[in-house]
């Protein structure tokens, strides 16, 4: 059995088990035994998936921030009303 097969069958052993730390782990104890364009391709699936999370991590933090703005918006409104029935009285 060649180090493909074998990280393969032992990766695929660890995930149905939900094991993902230990299929980590065993990829990282053997990624340099794999041929060099395969560590290439996998570092750059890798890349990739994490930038994808990034993005949705900023979106989600852009939009609270939005929320957070139109909230603060809309205080400062209410808050100038305030002021003007306080001074008309």
């Amino acid at each position: 059995m060649g180090i493909v097969e074998e990280l393969y069958n032992t990766l695929q052993e660890k995930l149905a088990r939900n094991d993902e730390e230990g299929a980590m782990s065993y990829l990282r104890e053997n990624f340099k035994k794999l041929p060099k364009e395969m560590q290439g391709e996998i570092l750059t699936r890798a890349y990739v998936s994490a930038m994808q999370d990034e993005i949705e991590q900023r979106k989600t933090i852009a939009g609270i921030q939005e929320r957070a703005i139109s909230a603060l918006q809309a205080l400062e409104v209410l808050k100038e009303e305030l002021e003007k029935r306080k001074s008309a009285m």
